[in-house]
């Protein structure tokens, strides 16, 4: 269980602790609460719960399903949805129930299209100006393409591509405990969070800190998988297939680079990145910002080894920085210098530190298959300088 303390504000070496805030007051009650998470997007950590859904715009609340009414629904360019529901959290039942009551949400949701989501959202918005979803999106981003949007909507949709967030105080749930609801969901491809959204006020005014966190979400549990045949479903093994990815950001980034690269070859980054987490216990872990990229990154997202972008080239961001900190910077530039060697390309250096790289004679990054060409002495040379690396940090 997370255990969090109160808020320290100091100011001129005095120290005043925060009080907390009731959110079954009648001040900050759970409408407050769907509000200011309607009027402020940025307060829920959607993009940390999956990198993809990032700059959500908020659609409407109190959208009206087969289930009940969603307290809160976001959508991006990228058309990835994501519902949020306010709830005080007075017992485990409770808790439960509303879980229960927002997956359900995520099932009617994946039945409906495009246009029966859209006349929905429009109604529960009650706003007489919007005609479309799209108008309500492209405010954001004017270069926005009408039928790309509209055919990503009703994609994520019919796969079940949400995030879902139960928004709430003082939760304390185990997502273990939450598995028998999850086991009737498989078929979706959702992602489900519990953010717990904290209000504090400062002593001696009406100012309020607000400190969302995420206490759990699905991907630290093993999901079962489900097959549906015939409308019922059929579980198969537990656990994941090889190479399978365990978010949607990672889902839609493999999709993105096999629409650039092609299935054969997107076959094979996943099996070198399985490689690397078997032979070095290396990770892929999305980054950040609209395009998508996989950064090689050893144990603890220190060192950044190469970073795949969903275009198929491959980038470096900061393997030189980080052994300049260490005070060895040489260990950096000597893996650089080693793969522009492999590759036949030149280490680019007229940039910061933290952008020096491998590039070809054109200035253009490598694409991944000129790496991928010497896999066995990409990573033997990934293993010496972790080597080289841990020794420095163990003087």
């Amino acid at each position: 269980m997370k255990q969090h303390s109160l808020p320290v504000k100091i100011k001129d070496g005095n120290t005043e602790y925060l009080s907390k805030i009731s959110l079954g007051s009648k001040e900050y009650n759970e409408s407050w609460v769907q509000d200011i998470c309607y009027d402020n997007p940025g307060v829920l950590p959607i993009t940390e719960i999956e990198q993809t859904f990032s700059d959500m715009i908020p659609i409407c609340k109190e959208l009206r399903s087969p289930s009940g009414s969603m307290d809160l629904v976001y959508v991006n360019e990228y058309g990835f949805i994501a519902i949020g529901e306010c709830k005080l959290w007075r017992n485990p039942e409770a808790r439960r129930a509303v879980i229960g009551q927002i997956l359900e949400y995520a099932k009617d949701l994946s039945k409906w299209s495009y246009e029966e989501f859209e006349r929905a959202c429009l109604k529960a918005r009650k706003d007489n100006n919007a005609k479309s979803l799209y108008e309500i999106v492209s405010q954001q981003d004017t270069e926005l393409d009408e039928a790309s949007f509209v055919d990503a909507v009703q994609r994520n949709l019919e796969r079940g591509r949400f995030v879902l967030m139960a928004i709430g105080d003082g939760i304390r749930e185990s997502m273990e405990e939450l598995s028998d609801f999850l086991q009737r969901y498989g078929n979706l491809q959702f992602t489900l969070a519990l953010v717990e959204l904290p209000i504090y006020r400062i002593p001696g005014t009406q100012e309020l800190i607000i400190t969302p966190r995420i206490i759990a979400k699905t991907k630290e549990i093993e999901r079962i998988i489900y097959r549906i045949s015939e409308g019922s479903p059929e579980e198969v093994q537990s656990g994941q297939e090889e190479n399978e990815s365990r978010t949607i950001s990672e889902k839609v980034f493999f999709e993105r680079i096999e629409q650039n690269i092609g299935t054969a070859l997107t076959q094979a980054v996943q099996r070198f990145i399985q490689r690397l987490d078997d032979e070095l216990g290396m990770k892929g872990t999305l980054g950040r910002g609209k395009k998508l990229s996989l950064n090689l990154k050893t144990t603890g997202d220190l060192y950044n080894f190469a970073s795949l972008q969903e275009t198929g080239e491959v980038y470096f961001f900061g393997i030189v920085e980080r052994t300049a900190e260490l005070g060895h910077k040489e260990i950096g530039m000597e893996y650089l210098h080693k793969l522009a060697s492999l590759v036949g390309g030149f280490v680019d250096d007229s940039t910061n530190i933290f952008s020096w790289s491998v590039r070809q004679k054109d200035r253009k990054y490598f694409p991944i298959q000129a790496y991928l060409k010497h896999e066995a002495a990409w990573i033997s040379l990934m293993a010496e300088t972790i080597k080289r690396i841990r020794e420095v940090e163990g003087d």
